[in-house]
């Protein structure tokens, strides 16, 4: 595997160091031949078609080269473009002054050559095949093939330092690839473990990604769950007014059940002795209103009167609870609101400082009612609002049409009604009054349900209340 890897790079490494390379080999060749071609033009004897010749065998290994670097193989492409500059050179050596001359010094590229593009080991190679080439060119040179030279000892001194110039290159070009390789090594090795760092990131990215969805799963299920339980809640409150209505009715029904038993049962009992115990005061008041006795104890006369006040309260609890015991229909027949409202207020003991305001048009039609039923509601409405006014305010009573009903309003400026009263208004027995049985309004809304209609009220603590009787037309 590490054997691969190095593989791998080495070819990499000669597959960059091509495409680097010949672009720049190739123009410098070019560059080369239009120089020569310029020193031609002031010295006809430079070799000028030789030149030209070597600078097409130039381009075309350098052509070939690149091809073969394109096609995928960048190390045989190595090869080939070295094994050509080494040809090369020894081409260059012959024509532009013999192995001794100064032009030899061209053997040093293809050695620095294969050491940046094949690899490190290329390098001695290359050298030691540029030393039999160059050697090779030196009995070419000697054979008179070209030229006659004869070798002398300074030639020699210069054939062995060129010779060890090459293989110095050699391990120049060998350390300065090695160094290279190696960084290049560690820079891979970095980039590995990076990638294997990232790849772990990743990883733990997508972890975190996977947990992250499991705790919206697990949020979405809470919520679902706390929907469920605020509905559920909802529910029970929903039930638990219902239960509570339902006990309130419960309530009230066996409340109106005693009443009725009670109504049924010792009503007409008490009714009669109160009558006895009224005509009893009243003839007792007639023969001692002119005596010497009502002269010599007037308080003898007051109690009379209290005892009399008395009975009339307790005959009107008994009659309000004869009323509501009630279930029969009411006798109804067409009459008049405003004379049922006008009799009202005469049968109500309103006090002088409580002004009393009526707003009643004379185009109102009249309604099938029980006057004597609808007289005691507006009695009992009056006496609340006149109770309410201790001191004083103004009492004001309307009616008017309001679609299919006749509709009465019966306002005061009194103290009103406080807002956790407002749903018990109307059970029988509740009272904030010191006196009383809380019965008034009960009867009251017993009386209009029996007429088919509805009796509302609408207060305002310390400015007043408001009770709206509906009764439905004659023609509705």
């Amino acid at each position: 595997m590490a054997r691969t890897n190095i593989s791998h790079d080495e070819s990499k490494i000669a597959s960059e160091a091509l495409r680097t390379l010949i672009p720049g080999w190739v123009l410098a060749a070019v560059a080369g031949s239009i120089a020569m071609f310029i020193l031609w033009l002031f010295n006809r004897e430079m070799p000028l078609a030789q030149t030209l010749v070597l600078v097409g065998y130039d381009v075309t290994i350098s052509f070939g080269a690149y091809l073969i670097n394109r096609a995928g193989r960048p190390m045989f492409a190595g090869h080939f473009f070295v094994t050509g500059v080494v040809l090369l050179c020894a081409a260059i050596t012959l024509i532009f002054g013999g192995f001794t001359g100064s032009m030899a010094v061209v053997y040093l590229l293809p050695i620095l050559l294969a050491g940046i593009v094949i690899g490190i080991r290329s390098a001695f190679v290359t050298a030691g095949l540029v030393t039999l080439v160059y050697l090779a060119m030196i009995q070419v040179e000697l054979s008179g093939f070209l030229a006659s030279y004869r070798i002398e000892a300074n030639q020699v001194i210069t054939i062995v330092a060129f010779v060890l110039f090459f293989f110095l290159t050699a391990f120049l070009s060998w350390y300065a690839a090695s160094r290279l390789h190696l960084a290049f090594r560690k820079v891979s090795d970095y980039a590995a473990e990076l990638q294997t760092s990232n790849e772990k990131l990743q990883a733990s990215e997508e972890e975190l990604r996977a947990a992250n969805e499991e705790l919206e799963a697990s949020n979405e299920e809470l919520r679902a769950t706390e929907e469920e339980l605020r509905a559920s809640n909802e529910e029970l409150a929903a039930a638990n007014e219902e239960l509570k209505d339902a006990q309130e009715k419960v309530v009230r029904t066996e409340k109106l059940a005693a009443i009725g038993q009670l109504a049924g049962g010792v009503g007409h009992e008490l009714r009669n002795p109160l009558g006895a115990i009224k005509n009893a005061v009243y003839y007792i008041r007639g023969k001692l209103e002119k005596s010497e006795l009502a002269q010599k104890e007037p308080r003898v006369m007051e109690f009379l009167g209290i005892a009399d006040e008395e009975i009339t309260s307790s005959n009107k609890i008994i009659s309000d609870l004869l009323n509501f015991s009630r279930v029969g229909k009411p006798a109804t027949s067409p009459a008049r609101i405003e004379t049922v409202i006008n009799d009202a207020i005469a049968h109500t003991v309103i006090q002088e400082n409580i002004a009393v305001n009526k707003t009643l048009p004379g185009d109102l039609p009249e309604i099938q009612i029980d006057t004597d039923l609808i007289r005691q509601v507006l009695v009992n409405l009056f006496t609340n609002a006149v109770q309410a006014m201790p001191e004083g305010g103004s009492l004001t009573v309307g009616a008017h049409r309001n679609g299919e009903f006749m509709e009465v309003a019966v306002a005061d400026s009194g103290t009103g009604i406080k807002p956790e009263n407002m749903k018990r208004l109307f059970d029988p027995l509740f009272t904030t009054k010191a006196k009383g049985i809380g019965l008034g309004l009960a009867v009251c809304k017993s009386i209009i349900d029996r007429h088919k209609g509805r009796i509302e009220v609408t207060s305002q603590i310390g400015k007043g209340t408001i009770f709206s009787i509906k009764l439905p037309l004659i023609n509705a």
